[in-house]
């Protein structure tokens, strides 16, 4: 089953606003295995411009975010 779409949205708690410029890397689990699939920033408001995946992106499985802060 593919379709859907995968984002997030970055706070920062200490300001009590949106955290803009944090890189984040996805990463796709396949048993011992970490693939990097995509990097990208967080924009003025806390969100990538993009989802960061979408449609037939969007696989079953087992992914990781690592934000970079």
């Amino acid at each position: 089953m593919a379709g859907g779409r995968l984002s997030t949205h970055v706070l920062d708690t200490a300001r009590g606003k949106p955290a803009a410029g944090v890189r984040i890397a996805l990463f796709r689990l396949e048993g011992k295995l970490r693939r990097l699939v995509k990097e990208v920033v967080t924009n003025h408001d806390g969100r990538t411009d993009q989802p960061m995946l979408a449609g037939e992106e969007v696989l079953v499985g087992t992914w990781e975010l690592e934000f970079h802060a």
